[in-house]
């Protein structure tokens, strides 16, 4: 109960941070209606529409339209992993979604190759390409999303299903 206590600081505080930052929506495809996109401080409005543009071409690719009213915030790698440590989460989980304020939270190095010293970790770390480690950061986080759920092995099932162009189903508990 206090990890989760400790979560909750955490990600109260990161959209506390999301909500100040520039807020963006670009020329909406039919397939998503109505997403939100944040970039967090110190983007430009190029770099922020860049890097949605890349991030939109992997929601499209998977079941993003059925998140109504959801923001997509984008994190510069430079201050990802210090928000990240200070709050005692992993900071090489290039992702992350607070259900509660239906927003994820993506790295910006998993849309852009500015950042190469954090892509090189990343790639150590996950030993994925970069746009694998998107598509399974993004299908991870839409199965938190799309079922609501906090269980890491649900989202997981949930991901996968999605990547390999199987039914993706929510498990409900018991």
């Amino acid at each position: 109960m206090k990890h989760f206590a400790t979560v909750l600081v955490v990600l109260l505080a990161l959209t506390t941070l999301a909500s100040a930052q520039q807020a963006i929506t670009p020329q909406a495809p039919q397939t998503i209606p109505n997403p939100r996109f944040v970039c967090n401080a110190r983007y430009s409005l190029q770099r922020c529409h860049e890097q949605v543009a890349v991030l939109r071409s992997v929601l499209d690719k998977y079941r993003a339209q059925q998140l109504v009213h959801w923001t997509w915030v984008l994190v510069r790698s430079e201050d990802w992993k210090p928000i990240l440590l200070a709050r005692r989460l992993d900071p090489d989980s290039p992702a992350f979604s607070f259900l509660e304020k239906r927003q994820t939270f993506i790295e910006e190095a998993l849309l852009t190759d500015n950042v190469q010293r954090r892509r090189v970790e990343l790639l150590k770390k996950w030993q994925l390409p970069l746009d694998g480690l998107l598509e399974l950061a993004v299908t991870h986080e839409l199965g938190h999303a799309l079922c609501n759920t906090r269980d890491e092995a649900n989202a997981d099932r949930y991901g996968k299903a999605l990547r390999e162009g199987k039914p993706a189903v929510c498990e409900v508990r018991k």
